[in-house]
């Protein structure tokens, strides 16, 4: 694919914006046009572009002949716009997460995609965040051992389901929960890391105390196929001085993974890998050259640990084998939006600027991440546990 993609975008929130700006600003695209049901922001954004403006998406898909759409719609509102667009003969498509917030909406998506023979990308952003590349790593390489548990903390302030849509926010939270809003984020990065893995079961509580319209928080515990035990907590009621916190921990038979990711009060951002004991430095500076190759840069430690000033010789080992990085994030909304460009160009779900990272999210692994938030949320409505299919 040579000549330039012609784009459009339906939903201009804060996301489907940030979509035409990406888009315009991408050499080998033309932002074609954009909807939203709101004119005033419709054509607001196409002036912004050079794109054409419309209040209807169908409308916009009868006028334009378009090679990719972005659909950036609030969650529980996928399905009509992407299907259409499918079903207008638009072969790619980038749908922002969730990818469904019911599973009769998800099977809809992918049937469509497959009937099409086109190709969906999910924006999991987290996936292009350098640190969180690092940990695929660590776990695809086993410097672990055998993962056997994991926390994973998603908060985000109260002001989120409250405000973030403007006079639109409680309506808009009420569509969609922290299950699927949050913790689609953290089943796609979980899927990630420990592929082939898979989700089997699900015990999960919630509680509705204080939003109302929609529950405060889901917790819930999920076990894959390979015996790993994680639990995956998110609430949207949080009076906090950040918006979001993010806090992810693995536990293994050698080693410990810990990620700092959007630190709370006090908390320092950082990433760290305690690696296995006996992990040479040769080893060590091996895979530090092999992050580096993935533009992650992190230091290599093999001082001894001393929690709480006792040192600690793990199986009598003198050295403590680490990497590790002590900053803030990099990475954003947009950041893996570049890849699923760079892959229809080249035709592959590799492409160059994403080797040896596994394949891009496409419409099956929005269709598994849709059914394990659904099941923490039946599960967390029934008091059972959950099996997923």
């Amino acid at each position: 694919m040579s000549e330039r993609m012609r784009a459009g975008v339906i939903g201009l929130g804060f996301l489907g914006s940030a979509y035409a700006g990406f888009f315009h600003k991408h050499p080998g695209m033309e932002v074609v046009a954009v909807a939203d049901i709101r004119p005033e922001v419709a054509e607001r954004v196409a002036g912004e572009v050079g794109a054409e403006a419309h209040r209807d998406y169908d409308e916009m898909l009868r006028r334009h002949a378009l090679d990719l759409v972005a659909v950036a719609t609030p969650d529980p509102f996928h399905r009509g716009p992407t299907v259409a667009a499918l079903e207008a003969g638009v072969k790619a498509i980038i749908l922002e997460k969730p990818f469904a917030t019911t599973l009769e909406d998800a099977l809809a998506i992918y049937e469509a995609v497959e009937r099409h023979k086109a190709r969906l990308y999910v924006n999991y952003a987290n996936r292009a965040d350098p640190l969180d590349v690092a940990s695929h790593y660590v776990m695809q390489s086993g410097l672990l051992g055998r993962v056997v548990y994991g926390e994973v903390r998603l908060d985000d302030n109260i002001s989120v389901p409250t405000g973030l849509w403007g006079a639109n926010s409680r309506a808009w939270a009420a569509g969609s929960s922290t299950a699927h809003f949050l913790l689609s984020h953290v089943v796609d990065l979980l899927r990630w890391y420990l592929a082939p893995a898979e989700v089997r079961e699900v015990y999960a509580i919630s509680r509705r105390e204080v939003l109302g319209d929609t529950p405060d928080l889901y917790d819930a515990f999920l076990t894959f196929d390979s015996g790993l035990v994680v639990r995956a907590k998110a609430e949207w009621i949080k009076h906090m001085d950040e918006l979001v916190e993010f806090y992810l921990c693995f536990s293994g038979h050698e080693g410990t993974l810990v990620y700092n990711k959007l630190p709370g009060f006090g908390a320092t951002p950082g990433w760290r890998a305690n690696v296995a004991v006996g992990t040479t430095a040769e080893e060590l500076l091996a895979h530090q050259r092999a992050l580096g190759e993935r533009g992650v840069n992190v230091a290599v430690t093999l001082g001894p640990r001393k929690p709480g000033g006792i040192p600690l010789t793990a199986r009598d080992a003198a050295s403590a084998p680490a990497l590790e990085y002590r900053g803030p994030k990099d990475g954003g909304g947009m950041a893996l939006v570049g890849a699923f460009v760079d892959s229809l160009r080249e035709g592959t779900l590799t492409p160059t600027s994403w080797q040896d990272r596994g394949p891009l999210p496409t419409h099956v692994d929005g269709l598994r991440q849709t059914q394990v938030t659904c099941a923490i949320v039946e599960s967390a409505q029934t008091g059972k546990v959950v099996r997923v299919a």
